[in-house]
């Protein structure tokens, strides 16, 4: 396990290595040279390249801010310092000196301190040019300062000053001639010079320059060089405070380059614009020109965002020049790392570039960080560029001309040859250059996937082979043979069969004598593809075009909500055209459905080979239709699913099928819906009961009360029962379950309501007010009424009477019953009492009454089932009146004796029977 992890941390070391190399072109950042000077010094204002004797070049670097050495007086402070540092030493930088004397001994006419010697650093050969822009001179007798500026010229030994505004006497600003003194040996004639004259003061205050928004600080920076590569100069000027207006419409200040493409002599073609992306960065603080830096023909130049990157430590981008114009992404940025704690670091705030300093070729870049004391020097690498060469032979490859041996078995196999070729070419590139060749088979077919073609010598996909090549001669080329495996172990016989190449260079072994390591050229890609294909039954151009056709027919028109319903969709797919590689049959199941599987009870459908597969979050099922399938084909299956898990808020169930193959044209049939509609279907089920069924009056020990006090003085007590009851399959809510329940008839009650229970989803109430004393007269008749009851009909000797809501007075109870799923109930219990003393007022009568109940259902979602269910709820318990008269004995045609009157005998009778339930379905 330990080597292992090991060996994990050493492959993620190389490819690091690798990956930061393939980052960065071609300015080496991994080793840049780092020059430090005195700290608040401002070393790296300025910078440039030194060559005295064209053997060695120098980097100097102005410090302005610099105190001298010891030999300098003390009386001058921060005069200011230009260092020389030799390019291959870091932290070896020697101060060069120009000016030791300090102040005039009897009169002050010149002011050293703070003069800012060193702000410009300029260099031509042997020759120093060094400038203090901030330098006073005052004139004898006169007590003001005129900040005239001083600059210095080094010639080995030689040193003169020059000041052209300094003179024995005022200059002012419309003097065109400037008295100066010089050595006339020291300075070599130049014929060429060309001088403007000073513009009138009407000028002081005008705007000078192009048409750009006020306040860019457009002309801040300047360079021309040409980038385009057309032999004509080019111009690129700075705005560092450029603002432009983001996707939120508010100016940031982003900084501009505008770039004007010479035509000869002043004339420019329209500009191109180069804007920074980082607001306050400064984009386009300082331009500099680099010369060739890649080698490609044209010129590059290096743009500076001092404020910009991390911690605003400042960015330089690389903008390589091309026939149109520099290239508008910069093919490197190098970022500033080193931090100043006083102010921001002020990376490339002053670049210079265009000189070879190592003498391999390519022109280097100095960079100034002067807010961090610091010069850092870029040394261009090496561009080595590849060209690379793949060949395949045959393209077409014939599964049955098997032409080749595997080794060491008597196998034939069908095989083709693969010849790649590298020939590399680089300027300050070693001789001989090492590469690491990796080729890939079938390269298109996923890892784990089988590869349809493997390497003859090593029965494997994958080849490496480490490769010499000599710089800038011929090519290096290798041979190699592969072959087909036996088509009855793959499929796609479609997807072409990719041959990938890719190489890299082994940088160490290509490292120059200072460690300087070369870079392949980022233009030219380091991979290579070509494609061979299998001979197809497909005509001449190996080119098959199917012609694919699919019909889907439902068994299944309408299914219900919360069943478990069965669905079988009977599929015919046809191939009308040339033959189709891997076709299957592709089934999007809805979130409801599930695959059951291939009917396979018939003769007459194909059975399929089906697999169910979940690709991101979708549901399919994949039958494979054959490879090929041929022209002419005509399969009929059947594919069986379940549906269940519906919702009321579902309206369909919707199944997409399609056929797909992995032809190049025509690909795929027509696209077909099958759409299920959902129904709801709930059987709902009635049932009344009452305890007691029947009442025997009169009631034994018991007498009626005028004034009754207590329920039991109005009567005995009659329960009813009603269960509704969801048999499925489906959910219903929202119904009203409507009882009529007769209370009174004439000036006399018959069964009065005390209170009501429900059990379940449901909520009832009643349009009377429940209290069993609310009216006394309700529930006893005065003594001389009559309570008078028509007789209807006659059953075994007694007079029935029905009463209900047409001849009796009623009182509702209505119930809002709430959703009941499949197998559910919702119960209402009803506690009365039977007005016993209505009924001794009756004679001769035998009383049947029925009350009615209604069911008013209310379904959500309107569905093929009856809108209104009306069920007719029969009062389960007769309400015998058992009035037992004597008859007059003048009618003597009717003699009945009188049965006991015991109390055993009347609790026998108010039972219920067993079988004396009445029920009532809906």
């Amino acid at each position: 396990m330990a080597k292992h992890l090991i060996c994990c941390w050493i492959w993620a070391l190389v490819a690091l290595f690798y990956f930061e190399q393939a980052l960065s072109f071609n300015l080496d950042i991994s080793k840049p040279t780092v020059f430090a000077g005195p700290p608040g010094s401002y070393f790296g204002f300025s910078v440039a390249f030194f060559n005295p004797d064209d053997k060695q070049l120098n980097i100097l670097v102005g410090a302005p801010r610099a105190n001298t050495s010891d030999q300098t007086p003390s009386t001058v402070t921060e005069r200011g310092a230009v260092f020389n540092c030799p390019w291959h030493k870091s932290g070896s930088c020697t101060q060069i000196e120009f000016d030791s004397t300090g102040k005039m001994q009897h009169c002050q006419m010149e002011f050293k301190s703070n003069q800012w010697f060193g702000a410009t650093v300029r260099s031509s050969g042997d020759h120093i040019l060094a400038c203090a822009p901030l330098y006073q001179w005052s004139t004898y007798g006169l007590s003001e300062r005129e900040p005239v500026g001083t600059c210095y010229l080094k010639k080995g030994n030689n040193i003169v000053e020059y000041s052209p505004c300094r003179s024995s006497q005022l200059i002012s600003d419309d003097i065109t001639e400037v008295i100066s003194r010089y050595n006339k040996e020291f300075f070599t004639p130049y014929g060429n010079q060309l001088s403007t004259k000073s513009a009138g003061a009407q000028y002081d205050d005008s705007y000078l320059g192009k048409p750009v928004c006020m306040a860019a600080y457009f002309g801040h920076s300047v360079a021309a060089v040409d980038i385009n590569n057309d032999r004509k100069m080019d111009l690129l000027v700075g705005a560092p405070l450029f603002m432009d207006r983001g996707s939120d419409g508010k100016l940031r200040e982003v900084g501009q380059v505008y770039v004007y493409l010479g035509k000869g002599g002043f004339t420019f073609n329209n500009v191109i614009k180069l804007t920074g992306s980082e607001i306050y960065a400064r984009y386009g603080s300082s331009i500099c020109s680099l010369g060739d830096l890649n080698m490609d023909g044209y010129n590059d130049v290096a743009i500076a965002a001092p404020y910009g990157g991390q911690f605003h430590r400042g960015l330089v981008y690389i903008h390589n020049g091309r026939p149109t114009g520099p290239n508008p992404v910069a093919s490197q940025v190098l970022e500033g790392t080193w931090a100043s704690a006083s102010m921001p670091s002020s990376f490339g705030y002053a670049m210079n570039g265009g000189t070879d300093v190592d003498q391999n070729g390519y022109p280097d870049l100095i960079v100034g960080v002067f807010g961090a004391d610091k010069a850092v020097l870029y040394r261009a690498r090496p561009v080595i560029s590849v060209n690379t060469t793949l060949d395949i032979s045959p393209q077409i490859l014939n599964p049955e001309d098997k032409s080749c041996t595997l080794p060491g078995t008597p196998t034939t196999v069908s095989c083709f040859t693969v010849k790649y070729c590298l020939k590399a070419n680089g300027k300050g590139a070693p001789s001989s250059l090492h590469f690491q060749v990796d080729l890939t088979l079938d390269r298109l077919k996923h890892k784990g996937a089988i590869k349809r073609v493997l390497f003859l010598h090593n029965k494997m996909s994958h080849y490496s082979k480490n490769m010499t090549v000599s710089n800038s001669q011929g090519p290096a080329c290798e041979e190699l043979q592969a072959y087909l495996i036996d088509d009855s172990e793959f499929r796609d016989k479609i997807t072409p069969i990719s041959v990938f190449m890719e190489y890299s260079l082994n940088y160490k072994a290509a490292a120059d004598k200072t460690g300087l390591l070369p870079i392949l050229d980022q233009s030219t890609p380091t991979n290579v593809t070509k494609q061979a294909h299998i001979l197809l039954d497909c005509g001449e151009d190996n080119i098959c075009k199917p012609d694919l056709k699919l019909s889907v027919v439902s068994d299944q028109k309408e299914i219900y909500i919360g069943d478990d319903n069965p669905l079988t969709l009977e599929v015919t797919a046809e191939n009308g055209g040339e033959g189709a590689y891997e076709a299957d049959l592709t089934v999007t199941l809805p979130s409801q459905a599930d695959f059951i599987g291939v009917v396979r009870n018939s003769e007459t459908l194909s059975r399929l080979s089906c697999a169910f597969k979940k690709e991101n979050q979708t549901r399919v099922v994949v039958c494979d239709l054959g490879n090929p399938m041929k022209g002419g084909t005509k399969i009929i299956a059947g594919l069986r699913f379940s549906v269940h898990q519906l919702s009321e808020q579902d309206t369909e169930v919707k199944f997409n099928l399609q056929i797909q193959s992995s032809n190049q044209f025509n690909n795929t049939s027509n696209l077909v819906s099958v759409v299920t509609k959902l129904a709801v279907l709930a059987k709902v089920k009635l049932r009344g009961v009452s305890a007691p069924e029947q009442v025997f009056l009169p009631i034994a020990n018991w007498q009626p009360k005028e004034n009754p006090v207590l329920e039991d003085d109005i009567g005995p007590l009659v329960q009813h029962i009603y269960e509704l009851r969801n048999t499925g399959p489906s959910t219903f809510s929202k119904a009203i379950l409507d009882v009529q329940w007769p209370y009174r008839f004439k000036n006399g009650s018959l069964l009065y309501i005390t209170k009501f229970e429900v059990d379940g989803n449901m909520n009832c109430s009643s349009n009377r007010e429940l209290n069993p004393f609310i009216d006394k007269n309700e529930t006893s008749a005065s003594g001389d009424g009559c309570v008078c009851i028509k007789c209807m009909n006659y059953y075994y000797g007694y007079c029935v009477s029905t009463q209900e809501c047409g001849n009796a007075e009623c009182q509702e109870i209505k119930c809002w019953v709430g959703r009941l799923e499949k197998g559910q109930s919702a119960i209402l219990f009803i506690y009365s009492r039977l007005a016993v003393s209505t009924f001794l007022k009756v004679k001769s009568i035998h009383l049947n009454d029925i009350a009615s109940l209604k069911v008013i259902w209310n379904s959500e979602n309107p569905q093929p089932v009856p809108g209104w269910v009306v069920a007719l709820a029969v009062l389960a318990g007769l309400l015998l009146l058992a009035l037992l008269i004597f008859v007059m004995h003048k009618m003597g045609f009717f003699k009945r004796v009188r049965p006991p009157q015991d109390d055993s005998i009347e609790k026998e009778q108010l039972q219920p029977q067993e079988n004396g339930d009445r029920n009532t379905e809906a």
